[in-house]
């Protein structure tokens, strides 16, 4: 990979690569092994305030990724934002234009960079992107709706079972995937059905053609996953990187629009504004404080409880992963939503984290709300609201 050295080659490298992979599947209908797909990771820095220098963000990168592989190196391209870091497995090409929101491209098997990337970002300083329902949905809008997978496991009502012999964990969980047509007709029943709040999407693929005529056959079909990974089929790279593009832009924009919330006390008086989930369904507080305050995955926060009224609790807790530049947060919790206080210079990926994985473990429905400003499934904005006839696409 030594001959890639600007964004030029890397462009012209990848779309070689995605259309032998597209030559073979028109050839064979379906993707042969040992074509892998072209994919981006998108990992949030905690290390991105304006003064940090590019030498101590490589530095931060490179001290990682050996962490992770001792054999890892990174190689300068004469373009300033673009590395290359290569581990004993795979190469990468890392851009860096922003200092926030790092972007890796790969050719490299899905095998190998998923367990690289995962180990990659769960450490203080980094963390992957955390895409909730409702903002995924958002999505729809960097191309035309494709297909989508949702993921689903109610920890609220899970229980274990005696059998007698042994213990057996009661698990209710969706794990399911639907592509054009059948996904427009699988998302709407979903959607009309009692069953709406297990609709925890983690996947949603866009496509993206070319609307020029001399250039009518190029398109992309963009797989993106809640958690910040793009894995791109097609046969324009150049497509691919746009989509990636807008997406780090619709994701940097909520995060700055929440960090603006953030609770402080200027000239004696308290600015800010706690942030408030909204649940979908009636959820028991003490399981949810079970299931989120226990300081492991997915949720990584810690804290402890106090009783403040029936059903109510407030809990003070800490983000045990990046530490959020040692903030502590504030947890009301009743039955029907959660109010956040985050204080200012927080980081609003914890907000985000916590947001995604209640969609997915809680309650898919579930809203976020702030002042002026709201996260909400809301199918009429995310491009959706056509294919779900007479339902009421703006209370859901």
């Amino acid at each position: 990979m030594d001959h890639i050295n600007d964004r030029a080659t890397m462009q012209h490298h990848f779309d070689q690569i995605l259309n032998k992979n597209y030559a073979n599947f028109e050839t064979k209908r379906r993707y042969s092994y040992g074509n892998n797909a072209i994919k981006t990771y998108v990992i949030e820095s905690h290390i991105f305030n304006e003064q940090v220098s590019r030498d101590y963000l490589l530095n931060s990168i490179l001290q990682r990724a050996k962490e992770v592989d001792s054999e890892s190196t990174l190689r300068e391209t004469k373009d300033e934002n673009l590395i290359s870091l290569s581990t004993v497995a795979a190469d990468y090409f890392i851009d860096i234009t922003s200092k926030r929101y790092v972007v890796l491209h790969t050719a490299e098997p899905t095998k190998v960079t998923d367990p690289f990337i995962n180990k990659f970002q769960n450490a203080k300083g980094f963390d992957s992107l955390w895409l909730p329902v409702p903002l995924l949905l958002e999505t729809v809008s960097l191309g035309r709706f494709w297909g989508m997978g949702v993921t689903y496991q109610d920890s609220i009502e899970e229980s274990i079972i005696d059998t007698g012999d042994d213990l057996l964990e009661d698990v209710h969980d969706i794990n399911l995937s639907a592509k054009r047509h059948f996904a427009q007709q699988f998302f709407s029943l979903l959607m009309t059905s009692e069953l709406k709040y297990m609709m925890g999407v983690s996947r949603l693929s866009v496509l993206r053609e070319s609307e020029e005529r001399k250039d009518n056959n190029k398109f992309i079909i963009d797989d993106i996953k809640y958690n910040g990974k793009i894995t791109a089929k097609g046969n324009s790279y150049e497509k691919h990187s746009r989509i990636v593009y807008e997406l780090v832009k619709l994701y940097s924009e909520v995060i700055e629009k929440l960090e603006t919330y953030g609770i402080s006390f200027e000239e004696g008086r308290l600015a800010g504004n706690p942030i408030t989930i909204n649940f979908s369904r009636t959820v028991s507080p003490q399981k949810l404080i079970n299931i989120i305050f226990t300081g492991e995955e997915p949720f990584r926060l810690w804290g402890v409880e106090d009783e403040i009224g029936p059903n109510q609790f407030r809990v003070y807790a800490v983000d045990m992963h990046h530490g959020n530049s040692g903030n502590k947060l504030t947890f009301e919790i009743t039955e029907n939503y959660m109010r956040i206080s985050m204080p200012k210079y927080s980081c609003a990926n914890t907000l985000l984290r916590l947001f995604s994985n209640i969609n997915h473990y809680v309650d898919a429905m579930a809203a976020l709300e702030v002042l002026d400003y709201e996260l909400k499934v809301d199918l009429s904005r995310a491009g959706l609201g056509q294919y779900l006839g007479q339902y009421d696409v703006q209370n859901t």
